[in-house]
């Protein structure tokens, strides 16, 4: 049995209230009904702080060189073209100024036990009503320290671990990663392309059936231009709500689709729940099909496409943001990410931090 919104956000703030009382432990902020991105009723990025935060000083812990307007700091990676990849193993590399990518079949295996997901819990996490939402970080653009002051409660985060899921990615390095979600084309993506040519910057783009059909000639630029593309189902559904059938339908549709206008496009391997719609039933399901969840821990309210926020405040909501591992999520509706994206780019790259792809965190 779910509960109503009404009853779940009166839990909520009762565990909120005991869980304070018995530990010292930062808990979140209690999310708002939607919780996520990519729906109307957002968790807000600025969400009430615990009264414990954790600060990290990250400024020693970058390993880049200086940084160029078209180079980056990244450090290239030489593919082993003799090596035989594992099921499920990506490696990729830069050549000739450009990202490449050899990756392997997905392991499928777990599918030999899909049986068990017709029966399986399809409870929402416990801090969770619905949709995903991530912790608060604070950046010091002066000192480079990030401020921890809350986060996801430590059982879901193990569980997003546990299916391959990823989060963050490694919070020992000052890094990041630029992800991007399709769902309709308001004439601004080329823009983002060609901006992240121009600064050699790598991104996932994850597509919708839709985009797919309406927008093939985009789809073959992310290809050609040495981005990764990822599944974001073909209709865009609320994965949890889905049966056993649909999710696994929803996920191969769109690799069909993918392959239809891209026969030579590699196997797919990296899925993000539309509307971060996601239990630990839709995490260990896309693992038993071999995809890895792609979550965030950090998007901004930006895909509304009439209510764009001016550019300096979304830069500064984007800015203050930073931290190592950082997983950025932007629309590619929003003509304000559009006119940001490269100032975002050289600024991360003036703190020290490497722009990497996503498969960098495997």
């Amino acid at each position: 049995m779910r509960l109503s919104k009404k009853s779940a956000a009166l839990l909520l703030a009762a565990l909120f209230v005991f869980g304070a009382a018995c530990s010292k432990t930062p808990l979140p902020a209690s999310p708002s009904s939607g919780g996520g991105v990519g729906r109307t009723d957002v968790q807000s990025d600025t969400g009430e702080s615990s009264d414990t935060t954790e600060t990290r000083d990250t400024s020693d812990t970058s390993d880049t060189s200086e940084t160029s307007d078209t180079k980056g700091t990244e450090t290239e990676q030489v593919i082993d073209d003799s090596s035989e990849l594992k099921p499920g193993e990506i490696k990729w590399s830069i050549k000739d100024g450009k990202y490449v990518y050899e990756i392997a079949p997905r392991d499928d295996s777990g599918m030999a036990t899909v049986s068990e997901m017709y029966t399986y819990s399809t409870a929402y996490y416990e801090d969770q009503p619905q949709d995903w939402y991530f912790g608060k970080t604070e950046y010091n653009e002066a000192t480079g320290e990030v401020t921890y002051v809350w986060e996801r409660n430590a059982a879901v985060l193990e569980s997003v671990k546990k299916y391959g899921g990823i989060y963050r990615g490694d919070e020992t390095r000052k890094v990041a990663y630029l992800t991007f979600d399709c769902g309709y084309e308001y004439g601004v993506t080329d823009d983002m392309l060609d901006t992240l040519k121009a600064k050699n910057c790598p991104g996932i783009f994850f597509v919708t059936g839709y985009y797919v059909k309406s927008e093939p000639g985009l789809v073959m630029r992310m290809f050609d231009e040495g981005h990764l593309v990822g599944n974001h189902t073909v209709n865009h559904k609320r994965m949890t709500q889905v049966d056993v059938d649909t999710f696994i339908s929803e996920l191969n549709g769109l690799e069909e689709a993918v392959k239809s206008v891209n026969p030579d496009a590699p196997p797919m391997r990296y899925y993000r729940p539309p509307s971060g719609n996601s239990n630990e039933w839709t995490f260990k399901l896309a693992d038993k099909m071999g995809y890895k969840t792609v979550m965030w821990s950090y998007a901004y309210y930006d895909y509304d496409t009439e209510n764009q926020l001016p550019v300096d405040e979304a830069f500064q909501k984007l800015k203050t943001a930073l931290h190592p591992g950082v997983v950025y999520l932007l629309h590619t509706e929003s003509a304000t990410n559009a006119a940001l994206l490269g100032d975002l780019i050289d600024w991360i790259r003036a703190q020290g931090y490497e722009l990497l792809p996503i498969c960098d965190i495997d």
